[in-house]
């Protein structure tokens, strides 16, 4: 038999969950971190397999993040 703490531990988790996800997608959460996480995740994937494709894609998603967010971040050179 779960104990009831476990039970209270897990109720907890679940609903602190949920309220980031809602919180994330109705905008209250700033997504900026988030974004930059995924294009440094991308750019370290682009060194390893330079597939121009990716770098033009990342490269569009630097820009926009610059733009949106205010970070520094340098365009790629794909050629």
């Amino acid at each position: 038999m779960v104990s009831l703490f476990l039970k209270r531990v897990t109720i907890i988790g679940l609903a602190g969950a949920v309220a980031i996800v809602i919180l994330y997608n109705v905008g209250l959460v700033d997504r900026c971190p988030f974004r930059q996480i995924d294009v440094v995740n991308d750019l370290k994937k682009y060194q390893i397999t330079k597939d121009p494709e990716l770098c033009a894609n990342l490269n569009e998603r630097i820009i926009a993040l610059n733009n949106e967010c205010g970070t520094e971040m340098e365009v790629n050179d794909c050629g």
